[in-house]
């Protein structure tokens, strides 16, 4: 089964949130040696990533999760990401 990379949390497990934000964003933040489109990484993963290059206000797409779900020790604590209900309201 695949992890992510940075924390080792199991794909599909207990606590992993589908999770997807803009290609060039993810292109900035993907793990190191993942090709164009690559590599996992969790929800928390993600935003420490971004926080870490300074990027605020990503938005991501849950598929299928309630907001809620998704921003574990809440929203004010992942400031740089905010949740979409439909994918279409960034394109």
């Amino acid at each position: 089964m695949s992890s992510c990379y940075d924390c080792g949390l199991e794909y599909g497990g207990p606590g992993w949130i589908e999770a997807i934000i803009p290609d060039k964003v993810w292109d900035a933040i993907r793990p190191d040696g993942a090709g164009p489109g690559n590599g996992l990484l969790c929800i928390n993963c993600i935003s420490k990533r971004l926080a870490e290059k300074g990027y605020s206000k990503v938005p991501v797409w849950l598929c299928g999760m309630e907001p809620l779900r998704a921003m574990a020790g809440g929203a004010d604590e992942q400031p740089n990401l905010f949740l979409l209900r439909n994918w279409t309201q960034i394109l």
